[in-house]
């Protein structure tokens, strides 16, 4: 690992992460209070940025891998896949019926609902490659891979963008809906729905605390012995494969390994 984080060797790129609602409100200087659905739609956009970061981390260090790693990056990138799989099942399970029925208005989220299926047969594609080479890795194409992504990645983004407005325009039913509750209560349910040595690693290795100058740094809320424990337990059990991480496990980004020189 060189001593020196360099930009073009971050997971910031290729897809462009999310600003935060809380953040750009700050930026504009304004003196009024974030209200819950800034709170909430930003709590979202933080999750969805854990999706693109990890996803930038697969797509930038495909093409440069050794033969050598082919195996645990095939298995790290399955993980990004449960991870996503895991949200968009907890929102049109869960989440978004809830918002419906809060609201009282059917088919309120059925816009984004359908975004979901929409970019539906490029994530099957994707998991049924590396499905496919998981017992021969050494025929893994980052080349192939990528190009998976390239057919579906442009309307996954374009869908984990549009979501946050979406979110937003819900302030309209005001006080009446607990919005800010129900969406702590799914952050808090998700890592039931990953696997504790797969899921759970790769969303907390690809979760930048600094981001937004560290604005976002005391979330999600963890106790500090529980973090302890993760990383000595969960983390560590398949270590080889966070290398690929674009965080470090205190959470900051670093050099992806396999872009270094």
């Amino acid at each position: 690992m060189s001593l020196t984080i360099r930009q073009d060797r971050l997971a910031d790129g290729p897809f462009k992460l999310i600003e935060t609602p809380v953040h750009a409100q700050i930026a504009t200087n304004s003196q009024k209070p974030y209200d819950q659905y800034v709170e909430g739609a930003s709590i979202m956009a933080l999750s969805h940025n854990v999706i693109i970061r990890g996803l930038n981390s697969i797509y930038r260090q495909a093409t440069h891998l050794k033969p050598k790693d082919h195996a645990d990056f095939i298995a790290y990138s399955k993980c990004w896949y449960e991870v996503l799989d895991a949200h968009h099942t907890s929102e049109d399970t869960s989440l978004f019926p809830q918002i419906e029925a809060k609201t009282g208005e059917r088919g309120l989220m059925e816009a984004n609902v359908q975004q979901h299926h929409a970019f539906l047969p490029g994530l099957q594609a994707y998991l049924e490659y590396l499905n496919s080479v998981t017992q021969t890795p050494e025929v893994f194409s980052g080349t192939r891979l990528n190009a998976i992504i390239d057919s579906f990645a442009p309307t996954l983004l374009v869908h984990l963008s549009d979501e946050i407005p979406t979110l937003l325009s819900l302030s309209r039913f005001g006080s009446q809906f607990r919005f800010l509750d129900g969406i702590n209560l799914e952050a808090k349910k998700s890592p039931l729905h990953l696997s504790i040595t797969g899921g759970v690693p790769f969303f907390f290795r690809n979760l930048d605390v600094e981001y937004e100058d560290g604005l976002w740094r005391g979330w999600p809320e963890i106790p500090g012995l529980v973090w302890w424990v993760m990383q000595r337990t969960f983390v560590a059990w398949n270590w080889r494969l966070w290398r690929f991480a674009s965080c470090d496990e205190k959470g900051r980004l670093r050099d992806l390994p396999a872009l270094e020189d």
